[in-house]
């Protein structure tokens, strides 16, 4: 009884990995791009010299898929906090990274719409890291660059 069912269930398998395949295929195809094309970067210091924002200005709002955060991981980035502006004076946290990152790039997956990331590093011993750029993925349209 168990090799018919078997025979059954093997025939049922492999007629379904080619529309599962088909299925992974579609969403392959979606195309991702570099979406950061005249991006401007500014630094400053916090208050008491604690930590370091880095900001990344768009000129114009893009939808966005991926960070990747690049940085020498000889010193690893301590303290991490992303920030997504959604407004003007409206930053909304996209990832708190409160352990040490030590692998380069640092890749943050998170669908959004922004026209400026906002990196602190924050330290009780003072800045430990920093990065040394951002690439930004999102959906190709008509007004991205690469």
């Amino acid at each position: 009884m168990t090799r018919p069912t078997n025979a059954i269930y093997r025939t049922f398998t492999l007629a379904l990995l080619p529309l599962v395949m088909l299925g992974c295929l579609s969403i392959a195809a979606q195309n991702t791009v570099r979406v950061d094309g005249g991006m401007e970067q500014t630094f400053e210091m916090s208050e008491g010299g604690t930590g370091a924002i880095q900001k990344w200005i768009l000129p114009e709002r893009r939808s966005i898929s991926r960070i990747e955060i690049h940085f020498d991981p000889i010193e690893p980035l301590r303290n991490m906090t992303v920030y997504a502006r959604m407004g003007e004076d409206n930053w909304r946290v996209v990832k708190a990274i409160k352990t040490p990152v030590r692998t380069s790039p640092y890749i943050i997956r998170a669908p959004l719409s922004t026209d400026a990331i906002r990196v602190v590093l924050s330290s009780s011993m003072g800045v430990t890291g920093m990065i040394d750029r951002i690439v930004l993925y999102g959906a190709e349209s008509s007004k991205s660059t690469e």
